[in-house]
């Protein structure tokens, strides 16, 4: 065989392969006569007709059959002796063959792209922000704990912000009229909260059992028009918080002192596991913006489709149509990404020579186990799952580069209060 290879990109090959028509004619006799031995029509019976009624009849499709049968085998061969491992399945861009002439094709492939990774090991500065918990976000989750343990009760009143509601919601067409089969029957909802705040929660206000609600609720295609009958209110009656309070939340626990500190305790470990989170990401945005290359076609395809197919999962979990062109370009520029990370972290993994083992699976699970015993029938059903123990395996992996990588960064922190993240969020 005669290869030519070219680089077309960091990931794209084209690959002319010529064989020469000594080495293929066995081959092409064993096809040749494959198709004669299966060949029938009247006056001789099958496989014994005529070798020149054959090749005058079937010469053309025999031809063909050959290099359907064997392009993709010499492609293979020309790999091996290449040393080279597609991440596609190539496509054929042109072929030319003729019984007694050399077969000639060219195929086009990709292949992972050659990375050359940054001299990251320098003490890179990466500035982060880390929030420091308050009295706001304390009282949240004071109010939060007292809505777990909250008793509620029918409400005859008008409804005010705060309240819960039982009600039948209608789809309305663009002439007002009700969409038939649209009907959401005794709906829970809260006044005053997400959807139902601001604007579309005020034209509640002050409604009682039995009375009709028109609004525009704002959705992922744009406003919704209902039309909402009312069946029932509720309010809630929250516990007072003292110690006997704290001793149904946490036995453990004997003063509404020691529970303020146990919940700002852990909501400013939440919140330096965010900071943490932000580190590392901008660690990956480091690498994708110092390491440059063409991403390969194929993969950024397929993850595209994986994200597709999660939307849609978690679209259809919020009962809601998933509008794909409204993401695509989201979509496209997430899939490019991930997949520039995939192929860095790669190269990484080894330049860092990180191994999990199952040994190292082995001893997190018990570990697990041992901290969680009630759950320990659960933890080994979940993980003889092989899907689960892969996940498993990449998410100690991941943890083990981070810590790795931490070495080489400086996460330069700036503490702000909550407040601003707050702003942030309403802004």
């Amino acid at each position: 065989m005669k290869l030519d290879l070219k680089n077309k990109s960091d990931f794209l090959r084209v690959l002319n392969v010529k064989v020469l028509w000594d080495d293929l004619k066995d081959d092409y006799s064993k096809e040749f006569k494959k198709a004669k031995s299966q060949y029938q029509i009247p006056g001789f019976r099958k496989g014994k007709v005529p070798e020149n009624i054959v090749r005058k009849n079937l010469l053309p499709s025999i031809e063909a059959q050959f290099v359907d049968n064997y392009v993709n085998v010499y492609y293979r061969k020309s790999l091996d002796e290449l040393k080279i491992i597609p991440i596609n399945q190539g496509q054929i861009t042109k072929v030319d063959f003729k019984e007694n002439s050399n077969l000639e094709f060219e195929i086009m492939f990709e292949v992972k792209p050659d990375i050359k990774l940054p001299k990251y090991k320098n003490k890179v500065k990466i500035k982060t922000n880390k929030y420091i918990a308050g009295d706001d976000d304390l009282n949240d989750s004071l109010l939060d704990l007292q809505t777990r343990f909250a008793k509620s009760k029918t409400f005859e009143g008008a409804i005010e912000s705060g309240h819960f509601i039982y009600a039948d919601f209608d789809k309305l067409d663009s002439n007002g009229k009700i969409i038939e089969g649209s009907t959401l029957k005794n709906h829970f909802i809260k006044i005053g909260e997400g959807l139902f705040g601001g604007k579309v929660g005020d034209k509640f206000i002050g409604k009682k059992d039995g009375d009709v609600v028109n609004v525009e609720v704002e959705q992922d295609k744009g406003k919704i028009h209902y039309q909402v009958k009312i069946n029932k209110i509720e309010e809630q009656i929250l516990p007072e918080l003292n110690d006997e309070f704290v001793k149904t939340v946490d036995p453990n626990l004997s003063t509404l002192d020691e529970l303020n500190k146990n919940l700002l305790d852990k909501i400013q470990d939440n919140l330096n596991q965010e900071n943490q989170k932000e580190f590392h990401n901008k660690i990956i945005d480091y690498f994708i913006d110092k390491t440059k290359f063409d991403v390969p076609e194929s993969m950024v395809e397929n993850y595209k489709t994986h994200l597709i197919e999660d939307y849609k999962k978690q679209y259809a979990q919020m009962n809601q149509p998933f509008d794909e062109e409204k993401v695509s370009g989201t979509i496209i520029e997430t899939a490019k990404k991930t997949v520039q990370w995939i192929l860095i972290r790669e190269l990484l993994i080894k330049d860092e020579s990180i191994k999990i083992t199952k040994e190292d699976i082995d001893k997190y699970l018990n570990e697990q186990m041992e901290k969680t015993p009630q759950y320990k029938k659960e933890i080994k059903k979940y993980y003889s799952d092989d899907q689960n123990k892969y996940k498993l395996h990449e998410d100690m992996t991941n943890q083990k580069l981070y810590e790795s990588l931490e070495m080489y960064f400086i996460n330069t922190i700036k503490e702000l209060s909550t407040s601003k993240l707050r702003k942030n969020k309403k802004g």
